[in-house]
């Protein structure tokens, strides 16, 4: 999941993201990351360690693409990786916190031998 948005983020791509949809993306991107991450692991700290290290990342790459001649850096990209890295740590605050658990046992059931 990280792998695939940083390349994502870095590659030439020619996607129509008008109209803000592109900081939907991003926002729902980096929510699923940290909400993903800070599921699987306990103690608040850590989750909120987690969280911060998606918020950095999305700086990064913002950076990273300023420094191309086919993407741009926007301060507004970089606000929607933010908070969805905030809306993903609070999900996992939830009782959605144990998606993740339930998956892996519905993987587990699926892929079962009779």
């Amino acid at each position: 999941m990280v792998a695939s948005v940083a390349v994502l983020s870095l590659i030439p791509l020619d996607v129509n993201l008008a109209a803000g949809r592109d900081k939907l993306a991003h926002c729902l991107s980096y929510a699923s990351m940290s909400f993903w991450f800070a599921s699987l692991f306990e103690g608040r700290a850590r989750q909120i360690g987690i969280a911060l290290a998606f918020v950095a990342m999305g700086a990064t790459i913002e950076v990273l693409q300023g420094l191309t001649d086919y993407r741009t850096f926007e301060v507004a990209d970089m606000v929607a990786n933010a908070i969805g890295a905030g809306l993903g740590w609070g999900l996992a605050q939830t009782p959605l916190r144990n998606v993740p658990d339930w998956l892996e046992r519905l993987f587990d059931l699926l892929t079962r031998k009779p």
